[in-house]
């Protein structure tokens, strides 16, 4: 056991002390710093610190998952020249690095519910299906911010797609599913990273050819044009395609158990 991980206050490790004032440091940065407060990324801060001092058994998973969607909202920040502090994710870094601890992951997804109307509804499952429900709701919550943030940037463009949205809240009801231990959750990650894929990947050419053009016209390749439909989110689609195919991969072979199981019984 390092030292991190000893019980130091009302039976909380260093290491959950150390997470627990980072998500206050978080919340009050949010609430004081310039400008308009971002509601639902506030909501976010509360919720998951909230969650994970009332060590409700999925919270360690969900404040990485945080951690890994606030890196792949970074990227496409980065790919457009903006190197700061902000853009280069050294807290979602530093978070995952804390939370990356078999200790917590004893303490919050192996251990009995603290709370007794609210069992540790991931106690049923081996500690491999645990690691396949937090990978695929890790790539599944990065994929929802980003589309989400697609769907922003298209919100003021007439013609914009509209699938973003849609897809987006699938992902958002499959991670309430995969907290919910219920297993069907990773079907609903597969069907809409899968449709994400296909809606994407057609595009990535060109949104790479109109990326080259921004910064280096030279390499931009003649007639090769994005639809105005995506053209105002083009930072996005790789990532976004990235991770569309990350979540597909991590999901597939427990959709597949689940379509032969359902199908053939």
């Amino acid at each position: 056991m390092t030292l991190t991980d000893r019980e130091l206050l009302f039976g909380r490790t260093a290491r959950e002390l150390i997470v627990l004032a980072g998500g206050l440091a978080i919340t009050v940065f949010e609430l004081v710093r310039p400008g308009e407060v971002d509601g639902p990324n506030l909501a976010v801060y509360v919720l998951a610190t909230a969650l994970f001092a009332a060590r409700f058994y999925a919270a360690r998973a969900a404040a990485v998952a945080t951690c890994v969607g606030a890196l792949a909202q970074q990227w496409p920040h980065l790919r457009a020249g903006e190197v700061t502090w902000e853009t280069l994710g050294l807290l979602p870094l530093a978070g995952v690095a804390v939370l990356a601890s078999a200790d917590l992951v004893a303490r919050f997804e192996r251990a009995p519910s603290r709370v007794r109307w609210l069992p540790n509804l991931w106690a049923g499952f081996s500690a491999a299906e645990t690691r396949t429900l937090r990978l695929s709701a890790y790539a599944a919550g990065a994929l929802a911010g980003l589309l989400d943030h697609i769907t922003e940037q298209l919100r003021f463009t007439p013609e914009a797609a509209a699938w973003p949205r849609p897809c987006m809240i699938a992902l958002s009801l499959a991670l309430a599913l995969l907290c919910a231990g219920r297993a069907v959750g990773l079907l609903v990650v597969w069907l809409a990273s899968l449709t994400a894929l296909v809606l994407l990947a057609p595009q990535l050419h060109a949104s790479e050819s109109v990326l080259a053009a921004m910064g280096l016209p030279a390499l931009a390749e003649p007639g090769l044009s994005l639809p105005a439909s995506l053209v105002a989110a083009v930072h996005y689609l790789l990532p976004a395609t990235v991770l569309a195919a990350l979540a597909l991969a991590l999901t597939t072979p427990s959709a597949l158990r689940l379509l032969r199981r359902t199908l053939f019984g």
